[in-house]
């Protein structure tokens, strides 16, 4: 899936997918939304929650705004090709009316058509600069992998079968302590995790409930009307792109090392006291 690059200068990914109940994804989704053409995020290019206050603030509370898109499927058989050529690839031709993001929220992105999503790769794959995707999903069953293959996906609520208890103890505890680490600590924890390394089905189930612990906690600020600090976003890429590797037979230790040293450094880098804390 690649990276998530939601960095300090302010840049963005261009395709998201949240997965998880229509509370969930929708809260996050709109949250997200309205953050990234927050007029008081400009002058730092941070991702902070939206202030609530400005034009853009308001005017997406109205449900008016001029470069937020909401795609809906005109057919009862879900989102078609027409609908996603009318409604994104015309649109996405030109420049944001006044804002910085022009952003697409396909809520029940599952119902998108064969055709739908293979309309939209050209403009995924070559994104313009202001062009960002928010695609909500129940499940991503129904995606095509050349679709989910261009997106992040973070999984939001729970949505996961009921977890193995001792699996889900080690997941929370990497969470609790990954960013009081040092590298070598980091590094020892793998030996924690490489008994489970003959079962890649075990293996995507930890990883799986770390993307929902970190999703939890992404929902929760989001809805409490907290900053869903950079960190937050990049911790999920990191594990969804260590999921990706070892999905492709990639090298059990050196992909696990690198996701728990990837989690340390950015916690460690972080200058934000209060992200880390309310990520851990």
């Amino acid at each position: 899936m690649g990276e998530f690059p939601i960095a300090l200068k302010g840049a963005v990914g261009h395709a998201y997918i949240l997965e998880g109940t229509p509370a969930d994804r929708l809260t996050l989704g709109h949250a997200f939304a309205k953050s990234l053409n927050c007029m008081a995020a400009y002058p730092s290019g941070t991702l902070a929650s939206a202030c609530g206050e400005c034009i853009s603030c308001r005017v997406f509370e109205s449900g008016n705004h001029p470069d937020i898109f909401f795609v809906v499927g005109t057919k009862t058989t879900g989102i078609g090709v027409d609908d996603v050529r009318n409604q994104v690839v015309l649109p996405m031709i030109t420049q944001p009316f006044k804002y910085k993001y022009k952003i697409f929220i396909l809520d029940k992105a599952e119902t998108l058509t064969p055709a739908a999503q293979n309309a939209l790769l050209k403009t995924i794959e070559e994104p313009a600069p202001y062009g960002v995707f928010l695609f909500l999903a129940a499940h991503v069953h129904t995606l095509l992998p050349t679709l989910l293959s261009r997106c992040v996906l973070v999984k939001l609520g729970e949505s996961l079968l009921t977890p193995d208890v001792e699996l889900q103890a080690l997941a929370e505890e990497i969470v609790s302590t990954i960013a009081d680490m040092d590298i070598l600590e980091a590094m020892a924890l793998y030996r924690r995790i490489e008994p489970y390394k003959e079962s890649r089905e075990t293996i995507a189930q930890l990883l799986d409930m770390l993307y929902l612990i970190y999703g939890k906690r992404i929902t929760q600020a989001a809805s409490e009307g907290n900053t869903v600090h950079p960190i937050w976003y990049d911790s999920v890429a990191v594990i969804q792109h260590t999921k990706q590797v070892l999905a492709h037979n990639g090298n059990f230790q050196l992909s696990i090392e690198l996701m728990l040293l990837k989690l340390t450094s950015l916690l460690t880098k972080s200058s934000t006291s209060e992200a880390v804390r309310q990520l851990t």
